[in-house]
């Protein structure tokens, strides 16, 4: 029986596949991951695939030596990770998007009757890889969305409680700078409801670098609860630090206080 590869078909697609894997797991994790060194991750993933499917003698075992290699080359280009409990969580993202991403092509595939092989059957194959990846890409940004937009109650002086809507800033990595508590961030107008007369003790000043100027000095006060409502879901954070902004954080008024994802964290 003969058969005609076409190695630069199968680079390419390989090439694509493992860009689309690398940029959904790259949505779920919160790891820096640029497009150059996603793309540069998927052409080295892409060699090795080649490399293990042309490799003349070793069989099986050497050809899932050189899978695991390349994977292994590909995850730390791509994420600058190469060891630890984040690179664990690199290859449990890829596997899971392996298989769905995965499925979903195959199905579609099953139902084109006709398509053989060679170049058209390649580019169908990319065809239905881009449509199927960014389906589940918007699907992965809504989910992603409706976390991070939550309801928080907040409680003051004398019992007072104040429920605002509130947004998890993935970029919010304020910390007050001795205890290392996560800060989170309050309209003032939501604050004076809470403490219209004067503040609790232990007043900390709080620099950022990111809230809407290059840098400033934000004045924040010590919270012990604060409970926070995501998707019907209510949590309790405690010991956290309320920083104050003078002025609106959403120009709709979509949300009044910014909350630091390490909040969050159980």
């Amino acid at each position: 029986m003969y058969y005609e590869v076409y190695l630069d078909s199968i680079f390419l697609i390989c090439f694509c596949m493992n860009r689309y894997l690398l940029g959904l797991t790259a949505l779920c994790l919160p790891c820096t991951a640029t497009h150059a060194r996603l793309w540069a991750g998927a052409a080295v993933g892409a060699a090795g695939e080649l490399l293990a499917l042309l490799v003349p003698v070793g069989g099986l075992p050497l050809r899932l030596v050189l899978l695991l290699i390349s994977l292994y080359g590909m995850e730390g280009i791509a994420f600058g990770c190469w060891w630890g409990r984040g690179l664990v969580k690199i290859t449990e993202g890829l596997c899971v998007f392996f298989f769905l991403l995965g499925g979903i092509l195959k199905l579609l595939l099953g139902l084109l009757p006709g398509r053989e092989g060679g170049l058209a059957g390649g580019g169908m194959v990319l065809l239905l890889g881009a449509g199927c990846y960014e389906g589940i890409r918007l699907l992965v940004l809504r989910r992603q969305k409706d976390r991070e937009n939550c309801r928080v109650i907040l409680y003051g002086a004398d019992g007072r409680s104040v429920q605002v809507e509130g947004l998890v800033d993935t970029g919010n990595s304020l910390t007050e700078p001795i205890s290392g508590r996560p800060v989170a961030v309050l309209e003032q107008e939501i604050w004076e409801r809470l403490y219209p007369e004067k503040p609790p003790s232990g007043m900390r000043v709080i620099p950022y670098h990111s809230v809407g100027k290059p840098a400033g000095i934000l004045t924040g006060y010590p919270m012990k609860d604060v409970e926070v409502e995501i998707g019907g879901v209510r949590q309790k954070c405690r010991d956290i630090y309320i920083a104050i902004w003078q002025e609106r954080l959403s120009e709709t008024g979509a949300y009044q206080i910014l909350l630091q994802p390490a909040m969050l964290e159980k």
